[in-house]
């Protein structure tokens, strides 16, 4: 067939010359009568405005018809229209043509090229769907020597006539089509045939019946926007297949004759010997008895078959004799090992599950397997989650190895621990885990085990407790938590050490005993009480206010209290500190929370650190016998008071120790001055001005005195700067100093000294009062007073 289509394509090659030497004889046509109106000095002159009767006399109705032309325009210098008569073209298309006519004449160069052309510009246009013959010619004078005053248009339609007479001419169908038409744009999209012709390209596309050929044709503007399109009737096509389907036929018969000769050989020869092979084989399919063989005579492939096939069957037999040995060895296992083993189909989720284990568990039935749903519903609802997800990365393939540990409930209503272990063995057509296979172990005793030494190892043995171990992972687990909000709290046995000195370890024990169970009792269910070392404990709070901190320290406070059964009072110290999103680190949260615990400790009487607090304050009392009464009021006044004022506890703390130990600086003042019962004069008033400076470096030098060295310092600050020793004005002074200065002042104007008689509590208030914004706070003065005419309780420890 190349041959013909060489021959074809030569053909069409043939045809689309012919055809465009037809167009280019009538462009040629055109383009002479054209020229031979152009260059006539009676138009010339008639497009210059001096010949009026030109119309009338040359420009008949009969005019187009006998130059077999459908237009002719006559245009000025400028573009304008002087004159245009059309014949037997469509009123749209002829109000296009003009449209592209003056579109095209009002692009100046466009235009002023046409006029001084030398010669005309003949070719194709198509016009809303309308092939044409255009010619344009520059107007002058018949010698040519006039300046060109114009253009002349003369236009012929290919109409069907025309094209009537081209196929007739041709002897092939043709037509003209612009490059948007859908037939071309389809053309062009698809697989079709190229051809070159006389440097044009040829787009052919073939039928069973034709050959339709396209080429792209130059149009007037010389731009390669038409398309002709010529079809070819293939006629040496349609004989080349009949010559091929009457050679095919003869083949086929032929073929079907020698098959047959052929198939009758055969089918004594093989097949029938194949046929008793094939039986043979299925017999021992269908029976397993691998120890048969079969005899074909020969010495042909089929007997070596034959022969292939008693090997085979032996091996097999072989084979099958060592897998019913070791299935038995796997069944005495299981039994031997209380295990079983589960084979589960996938997509089905099924899950066949060895006879025994299912009798174990109580779940025997006839269909001898779990659906998906029943294997749920037995498994613990903690666990759920954990085998669900295990299973799932099976099924999306993520893992192909099984391993979950998960609690099953027996028929009986009994949890086990089982292991399950396996691995996926088989895959779909499209790479999706088919079949999963494994082995299920009771671990029930060893989970046991596990869970009695994670106990030991979590716990304090005293107290039952949780340990500092168990703590510090937690701890650990909270300080990754960046979102978390928790409480620290820490308490510490005042006097332990005393009571197992005193009383004994069992003594000491019995009291670690009791403290872990009060503390069980006050915290909920979600806080984490635990022994953090020999005296001291902790407890771990998560998301909760600090009112809950404060009231379940109170409880517990109150439960010590309520402690008979020992030979002394019991009490515990308490330190705080909260972790949130701006302070993450754990430590620095404990260390906080011990600080403040070792704070609330110097304010026991009990405690071991309290010697610091006693010793300082005897040394007091042994320099001035009425500082002991006057700081245990100031204690108590300043506690109340700051409570109602709603001073925090760790500033309630701090204030409570601020009164005790305000005036330590007074024992390195020399008791001639600190007992003289006459004024002090100027001298020794400078040396008692000191007992601040004093007090702050003894407080500096003593770590659980330190926080309070600054208030220490300024107590005797003035409010409008006048006081001692820095002279710190308003709020540069300590906000517990300027609560102690009020309280402390109204406690001396109250009480008698030996220097001075008390006055009376209105003249107190009275003084106060004058010197609220010179030696006093004026918003705690109103405050103080508020709460002295309120609170009837303060009169009573006046």
């Amino acid at each position: 067939m190349n041959y013909a289509d060489k021959i074809e394509n030569s053909i069409v090659s043939q045809n689309f010359n012919r055809a465009m030497s037809v167009i280019q004889r009538e462009e040629s046509s055109l383009e002479s009568t054209v020229m031979d109106w152009a260059y006539w000095d009676d138009t010339y002159t008639y497009l210059n405005g001096t010949y009026s009767e030109y119309v009338d006399v040359n420009l008949q109705d009969n005019t187009l018809t006998s130059l077999n032309i459908n237009y002719m325009g006559f245009y000025n210098l400028s573009g304008d229209t002087v004159f245009a008569k059309a014949y037997g073209i469509d009123a749209a298309v002829e109000s296009a043509f003009n449209e592209e006519l003056h579109k095209s004449f009002k692009n100046v160069d466009y235009y002023r090229n046409l006029v001084f052309s030398p010669a005309p510009i003949t070719g194709l246009l198509i016009v809303s769907g309308q092939p044409l013959l255009i010619s344009i010619s520059p107007v002058t004078s018949s010698n040519r020597e006039a300046s060109n005053n114009g253009v002349i248009v003369f236009c012929k339609l290919i109409d069907q006539k025309f094209l009537d007479y081209l196929k007739d001419v041709l002897k092939v169908g043709i037509n003209f089509h612009t490059s948007q038409d859908p037939e071309i744009l389809e053309t062009l999209e698809q697989d079709t045939v190229m051809l070159s012709s006389d440097h044009t390209i040829l787009y052919i596309k073939k039928t069973t019946d034709s050959i339709t050929s396209y080429a792209l044709i130059n149009n007037m503007e010389n731009t390669t926007e038409i398309f002709l399109k010529l079809d070819t009737d293939r006629f040496m096509y349609r004989d080349g297949l009949k010559i091929i389907n009457y050679s095919s036929f003869a083949f086929i018969a032929t073929f079907l004759i020698i098959s047959s000769i052929c198939l009758r050989i055969l089918e004594f020869s093989v097949f029938r010997r194949i046929e008793k092979l094939d039986r043979f084989m299925n017999c021992i399919r269908n029976k397993k008895q691998m120890s048969k063989t079969i005899s074909l005579p020969g010495n042909d492939e089929i007997s070596n078959l034959a022969s292939s096939a008693n090997e085979m069957l032996q091996e097999l037999d072989s084979h099958y004799k060592e897998i019913r040995i070791n299935e038995e060895r796997f069944k005495l296992i299981m039994e031997a090992t209380n295990d079983g083993y589960f084979d589960t189909d996938l997509l089905m989720n099924k899950f066949n599950i060895s006879p025994d284990l299912l009798k174990y568990l109580g779940y025997m039935n006839h269909k001898g397997y779990l659906d998906y749903d029943q294997v749920i519903n037995i498994i613990h609802p903690e666990d759920k989650t954990l085998f669900r997800a295990a299973l799932s990365d099976c099924f999306k393939g993520n893992d192909e190895k099984l391993m979950v540990e998960c609690r099953v409930r027996k028929s009986s209503g009994e949890w086990l621990w089982l292991q399950c272990r396996g691995k996926i063995v088989r895959y779909d057509d499209f790479k999706n885990p088919k079949r999963l296979i494994g082995t299920i172990s009771d671990i029930t005793q060893r989970k046991n085990y596990e869970a009695e030494n994670l106990y030991l190892s979590q716990t304090d043995m005293v107290t039952t407790l949780k340990n500092r171990t168990f703590v510090e992972v937690l701890l650990e687990k909270a300080d990754k938590c960046t979102s978390c909000n928790s409480w620290i709290i820490m308490g510490d046995i005042n006097g332990l050490r005393l009571i197992n000195d005193t009383f004994g370890h069992q003594e000491g024990d019995r009291l670690l005993r009791c403290i872990g169970e009060i503390l069980k009792n006050c915290c909920s269910t979600g806080d984490i009480p635990a022994r953090w070392s020999g005296d001291e404990f902790i407890i771990f709070i998560k998301d909760n206010h600090s009112d809950y901190v404060d009231i379940l320290i109170e409880k517990i406070k109150k439960e010590c209290e309520n402690l008979k059964a020992y030979q002394a009072p019991i009490s515990l110290s308490w330190g705080r500190a909260y972790k949130d999103r701006l302070h993450t680190d754990m430590n620095a949260v404990i260390k906080l929370a011990e600080e403040r615990m070792y704070r609330n400790k110097l304010l026991e009487s009990r405690s071991a650190k309290s010697s610091i607090l006693s010793s300082l304050e005897q040394s007091l009392h042994e320099k001035h016998i009425e500082t002991e009464e006057h700081t245990r009021r100031i204690e108590q006044m300043c506690s109340l008071i700051g409570k109602r004022m709603g001073l925090s506890q760790e500033e309630l703390d701090e204030v409570a120790l601020l009164s005790l130990l305000h005036d330590i600086g007074k024992i390195g003042i020399p008791e001639a001055i600190l007992l003289k019962p006459d004024k002090l004069t100027t001298d020794e008033w400078e040396v008692m001005r000191t007992h601040s400076e004093i007090g702050y470096r003894i407080a500096v030098s003593t770590p659980d005195l330190a926080h309070v060295a600054n208030e220490i310092l300024s107590h005797h600050e003035r409010y409008d700067g006048t006081g001692y020793p820095q002279g710190l004005k308003g709020k540069e002074i300590p906000k517990l100093s300027r609560l102690l200065a009020i309280v402390d002042s109204f406690d001396v104007m109250t009480h008698a000294r030996h220097y001075k008689e008390a006055i009376t509590i209105e003249s107190a208030v009275l003084e106060i009062k004058s010197c609220s914004g010179k030696q006093f706070d004026p918003d705690m003065v109103e405050q103080f007073l508020a709460i002295l005419s309120e609170d009837s309780s303060i009169d009573k420890n006046l």
